[in-house]
């Protein structure tokens, strides 16, 4: 699974079909084994172009799943979708989720963003629900199941807190120690967003 198939084949996560078929065609041109017969530089452009086509493949693979049999098109909802993901990148939680509420199609990489926005804001149930869907409908995917595990983790913590603290009005200061805005979760939140980036703020989470 690449992080991020878009800059494989460097095009706009918002490009159409189109757009996105003619990037594939030229870098395959470009990297294709048969162009590096007897060249020091044939086994890198192998790697490449095997690159290439497993980039095609996923986004290919994510659109078909996500805007199938739906009204709307792929570049609009595109478009939409790269508007969530800044408003993520800038834990900007609550726009976030507007803008997820106008996308017409629920595809698994929606309901991993949602689960992050919802999170955010503090709906620890929603977001529990959004990870999980994610993960069934795209089970093969690490990005999206590590988010599961970390809300599964952030959830049992509050349990155990709450249940160790129940003389704190039974909820053990939950809202100062792991509400929104505390460290903890903004970590996680960040690194989830960091890893759809490609990148990866806390490697050990």
């Amino acid at each position: 699974m690449i992080n991020n198939p878009y800059s494989v084949l460097g095009v706009s996560p918002s490009a159409s079909n189109e757009e996105i078929k003619k990037a594939y065609r030229e870098l395959s041109r470009k990297y294709h084994p048969d162009s590096y017969v007897n060249n020091p530089l044939a086994s890198l452009a192998e790697e490449k172009f095997k690159e290439v086509q497993e980039a095609y493949d996923q986004i290919m693979k994510e659109r078909e799943n996500g805007y199938s049999g739906v009204g709307g098109s792929a570049s609009d909802d595109s478009t939409e979708m790269s508007a969530v993901y800044n408003y993520l990148d800038s834990r900007r939680y609550r726009e976030a989720l507007d803008a997820l509420d106008r996308v017409p199609i629920r595809s698994a990489r929606w309901y991993y963003y949602s689960a992050v926005a919802n999170a955010g804001v503090g709906n620890n149930i929603m977001a529990t629900e959004h990870a999980r869907q994610a993960v069934n409908m795209d089970p093969s995917n690490n990005e999206y199941r590590s988010l599961l595990n970390q809300i599964e983790w952030q959830s049992q913590r509050y349990q155990d807190t709450r249940y160790n603290n129940t003389g704190n009005g039974g909820y053990g200061g939950y809202g100062r120690n792991y509400g929104t805005g505390n460290l903890c979760c903004d970590l996680w939140c960040a690194d989830s967003i960091c890893e759809c980036m490609g990148g990866d703020l806390i490697p050990c989470i």
